[in-house]
């Protein structure tokens, strides 16, 4: 009795072993996710087109330009297997000759886009054929019309705390940008978790409930910025390969606080944080 009591308390040792040795290897073979989400370079001095307008750091000044290059070079050194940029797949095309451009003639080095700036700078390096378009626009954002509706359903405190929200982040932005923050504190900054809570939970939790209970409109505007966000991460996924080990995915950080939620329940996949990889 006790040889076999001891043999079963021998062969649950060597299973929960073996079942915590698979799991390590589990997460060594994850595709590793870098994450980078930013402002957008290209509105410097002029307004964009999101509802919070915030300033722009001038990315082609000579002290942003060396940190830019650095930053990638950084990346570089991540050696992302494919590089996944706010464009239309329909656009491709475009986004292929452009990216021709980019590599064979001095086009591009005074465009300030993020895509031009990071996603070109860093995949020329590393020698790719291209940078891949992931971005879904077949949706509405009537951000407008939910004011009106919250308007006329009596939620003026509710109007208040998204107006609330909006000055933080514009002030955070004018704050880095009069403090002259260095690149790396500004994406420190827009990769927080504290900004993604916020600028995530600004729909879930506050443009979710606009309207009363026959008027739906802050849901279909919440539902409408998920699905833009869930078809540009199908993109990804339908892009993937096989020996795609570790790849980057550079957009606005409003999408990268979406896209973060989505890679939490892939477990085939993990996140890796650009201050992680920069010193």
């Amino acid at each position: 009795m006790k040889l076999y009591f001891f043999g079963v308390v021998i062969f649950l040792f060597l299973n929960c072993k073996n079942e915590n040795k698979s799991n390590n290897d589990n997460k060594q073979n994850k595709t590793e996710v870098l994450l980078i989400g930013t402002s957008h370079w290209n509105n410097y001095e002029k307004e964009g087109q999101d509802v919070a307008q915030t300033l722009e750091v001038d990315i082609l000044s000579k002290d942003y330009q060396e940190e830019v290059d650095k930053i990638s070079e950084a990346i570089k050194n991540f050696n992302p297997h494919k590089i996944f940029v706010e464009v239309r797949p329909e656009s491709q095309y475009r986004l292929d000759s452009l990216y021709q451009l980019y590599i064979n003639t001095d086009w591009g080095s005074e465009k300030r886009n993020e895509i031009f700036q990071l996603g070109f700078r860093t995949a020329k390096k590393l020698n790719h054929k291209r940078v891949y378009g992931i971005d879904y626009r077949g949706t509405q954002f009537p951000y407008d019309s939910v004011v009106t509706v919250m308007k006329n359903s009596g939620q003026e405190s509710l109007i208040e705390s998204l107006d609330d929200d909006m000055k933080y982040f514009e002030e955070a932005s004018k704050q880095m940008v009069s403090q002259k923050k260095s690149l790396k504190e500004i994406l420190h900054y827009y990769n927080s978790p504290e900004y993604r809570q916020i600028n995530y939970g600004w729909y879930l939790n506050k443009i979710n409930k606009g309207g009363d209970l026959n008027n739906n409109i802050g849901s279909f505007l919440t539902s409408e910025w998920i699905k833009r966000n869930v078809y540009s991460y199908g993109q990804i996924q339908k892009q993937m390969t096989a020996s795609d080990k570790r790849i980057m995915v550079l957009m606005g950080a409003a999408h990268i606080s979406v896209m973060e939620s989505f890679i939490a329940y892939n477990p085939d996949w993990k996140v890796v944080e650009l201050i992680d990889i920069i010193d």
